[in-house]
């Protein structure tokens, strides 16, 4: 600083000063004179007096100047003094860091990514970095984005070795596939999006012959480059389909927007906006986040991994936390309640778009507790009935579920009414509604000297209470959606189904025995009939991932009874009879044999493979003809659970018979296919069928997928 602008500086900053401390000194000097019962003035009927202003008030003034003045003295600030100190900018380490890139490269001669990712200095330069250059694509985690990929993973499209990750930071990469929306027809496409989601050994609800012919349109229009789309190139970055891995979205309907219009991504390349050393210290960023994700996935513990896996097929976690056709675990499924809708979440290792960000505490806390990290949880996510998992359950549930892919795709809004849109109330109904005791293993006092296994009762009950949940969709719930545990297993409406009455006495009665319902739960097949609808998605999911010996427990113990589902000593199993000489000559067997035995065979039992049998079918034998009108109204698909047992679609009568003929058909099957005597309504019928009508669930042919997706999603049909 020159000599002129130092005084300038000097003087400028004295003045300052002297004029600061004379206005206090003057108002410090009349403050004896102010008279506080003296008006001023009067403002909107408010006197302003002249009160003196506190003594404190000057007193701090002139410690503030005395340390101004100790401070000038000690430190830089008049011109070009550097105070006693003898303080730099440059001592400030903030201002001034310690080292620059230049300097932390110095001396390296290993510049290996794998070897620079052991060196802090330089991996924190390539954070900061990351963060300026990348983030706004691949997150600040690097973890990926929708159309963004993950680059802490070992999946990489243009390949992984330094050379070509470096490669892909200098140059850039164009990556584009064309869009065959002119080419293909909308059948093919679709035909395509599920052979593709068969590579991934994902379930989907559609023949084998709709895979197969996907197959073949695949490889006539897409082989050239995808080959049979299990194997990727990185020399033209084409990904492996196969795996769980895709960048633009996995989703069915995703897959398909992918194919109708192609893609066209575009990486820029930094060789001109980056030296070699920053590139460099992004790559060894990159390649430390990848050794460490690695490490911490070597040290989960496989045997708890595999564990964990077993149990997430016992809760059901896939199903409901996939959307229909959607990516594992991604979340997307809507949940219509009194009180709106909700959607599940992404529960991927994914740091800011699922739980990657959670620890043990926080997932424990979420799964037994219903308490998230944003807020407190719906009851839609049953932590009413996981927590009593055991404390190792839990934790080799946490095992496995950060060893899944993380997949970016965000978390729908939920669509929820006020006041029930506030978390906070949820802390409320925990308090009121859920039930915090331990799980009881003693058997009621009632079943003392019946129940003759009781390991293997208390087993099921473990599988039944906790993670296979049953409760949840089979119990009906008060006002506040709570479940009513008085009246457990006695059935609830749910997406225009019954969830049936499971209550020992209605399975005894209905002729249910422990072959036959393991048979059912775990296979989704049994002489008494085949799952279907939501059911069929729980066995799909779930219970046909279980071993047969711990389904059977649960079997056992359903059958049982427990608590407020004690079985009466007289139940009786109902025998139909199945037709005889009179049924054959009613007249409403005519409207039977034309619209029902062609596919359930002129005697009602069955034809294999086309229709499951109707005689001793635990539907038709239920005490509840919800179900037996739905199915006549809406119409079945078929569930795919088994290439060799899948029956064929059931068309919907519900334009075909009136209310009336309706009623006396599902009263005549019934009576002789189901030993109940109760006969069914034509306003019953017309009831069921208004309900269906209002919420889209019937569509003249058959339930499909898309009435699901495309239906009134503000209509509760529960």
């Amino acid at each position: 600083m020159s000599t002129f602008w130092n005084f300038w500086a000097v003087g400028c900053t004295v003045v300052f000063f002297i004029l600061m401390v004379s206005v206090v000194v003057k108002y410090w000097r009349s403050n004896q004179d102010a008279d506080k019962s003296k008006v001023v003035g009067t403002f909107d009927g408010i006197q302003e007096n002249d009160a003196p202003p506190p003594k404190i008030l000057f007193v701090a003034y002139f410690i503030a100047f005395a340390f101004a003045v100790g401070y000038l003295i000690f430190y830089p600030g008049l011109g070009n003094w550097h105070g006693l100190v003898k303080w730099q900018q440059s001592d400030d380490k903030l201002s001034s860091p310690t080292t620059t890139l230049e300097k932390q490269f110095e001396g390296i001669s290993d510049t290996s990514l794998t070897s620079l990712a052991n060196n802090q200095d330089v991996v924190a330069s390539g954070w900061i970095l990351f963060q300026t250059h990348c983030a706004a694509c691949h997150r600040s985690n690097a973890q990926g984005a929708k159309g963004f990929p993950n680059l802490i993973d070992n999946e990489w499209l243009y390949g992984g070795t330094d050379d070509e990750i470096l490669h892909s930071i200098n140059k850039g990469r164009d990556g584009a596939m064309p869009g065959w929306n002119e080419v293909l027809n909308q059948d093919q496409i679709k035909e395509i999006s599920y052979y593709l989601a068969s590579l991934n050994q994902r379930h989907t609800d559609v023949p084998a012959v709709t895979v197969e012919q996907g197959k073949g349109v695949f490889a006539q229009y897409c082989s050239s480059c995808h080959g049979d789309g299990s194997v990727g190139n990185i020399t033209i970055g084409v990904p492996d389909l196969s795996d769980g891995v895709w960048l633009h979205g996995g989703s069915i309907e995703e897959i398909q927007h992918t194919i109708r219009f192609g893609i066209n991504n575009v990486m820029p390349g930094f060789e001109h906006q980056l030296t070699r050393d920053e590139i460099l210290s992004i790559g060894a960023y990159i390649t430390k986040a990848r050794m460490d994700r690695d490490s911490r996935l070597a040290a989960l513990d496989q045997q708890s991994v595999e564990r964990g896996e077993y149990l997430a097929y016992a809760g059901d976690c896939i199903a409901c936390h996939s959307a229909e056709g959607g990516e594992p675990f991604a979340g997307g499924l809507p949940f219509v309640t009194p009180f709106g809708t909700l959607y599940s979440t992404n529960i991927t290792p994914h740091v800011t778009e699922g739980i990657g960000a959670y620890d043990y505490a926080d997932f424990k806390a979420a799964l037994v507790d219903g308490k998230g990290t944003h807020g407190y949880l719906y009851p839609a996510m049953p932590f009413t009935s996981y927590q009593y998992l055991r404390e190792q359950d839990l934790k080799d549930l946490w095992e496995y579920m950060q060893s899944i892919g993380a997949v970016a795709r965000r978390n729908d809004a939920n669509k929820m009414m006020f006041p029930s849109n506030v978390r906070l109330g949820l802390l409320g109904w925990d308090i009121v509604f859920v039930d915090k005791a331990p799980l009881s293993y003693e058997l009621p006092e009632e079943l003392v000297g019946k129940v003759t296994d009781v390991e293997k009762w208390q087993q099921g009950k473990y599988w039944v209470a906790g993670l296979g949940h049953c409760s949840e969709c089979h119990s009906p719930r008060n006002i506040a959606q709570a479940i009513e545990s008085k009246r457990i297993f006695q059935g609830n409406i749910i997406d225009g189904w019954n969830a049936p009455d499971i209550t020992a006495n209605e399975l005894l009665g209905d002729g249910w025995d422990v072959k036959s319902l393991t048979d059912f739960l775990h296979t989704g097949h049994s002489d008494k009939g085949s799952a279907f609808a939501g059911m069929a998605d729980v066995i799909k999911n779930s219970l046909s991932w279980m071993t047969r010996e711990d389904i059977e427990s649960m079997s056992y113990y359903l059958l049982s009874g427990d608590t407020y589902n004690i079985p009466q000593a007289d139940v009786k199993a109902r025998i139909p009879s199945g037709f005889t000489q009179q049924a054959y000559d009613d007249e409403i067997y005519v409207v039977y044999s034309q619209t029902c035995g062609a596919c359930h065979g002129e005697d009602g039992k069955g034809r294999v493979p086309i229709a499951p049998t109707l005689l001793n079918n635990g539907i038709i034998m239920h005490k509840d003809s919800y179900n037996t009108i739905a199915v006549t109204i809406r119409g079945l698909a078929p569930t795919y659970l088994d290439e060799d047992r899948n029956f064929m679609p059931m068309t919907s009568f519900s334009e075909v018979l009136s209310d009336q003929t309706l009623a006396d058909l599902i009263s005549f099957v019934r009576k002789y296919l189901g030993d109940r005597v109760e006969p069914v309504t034509a306003q019953q019928v017309k009831e069921v069928r208004e309900a269906l009508e209002k919420a889209g669930y019937t569509g003249g042919l058959h339930t499909t997928p898309d009435m699901y997706d495309e239906r009134d999603q503000n209509i509760n049909m529960n």
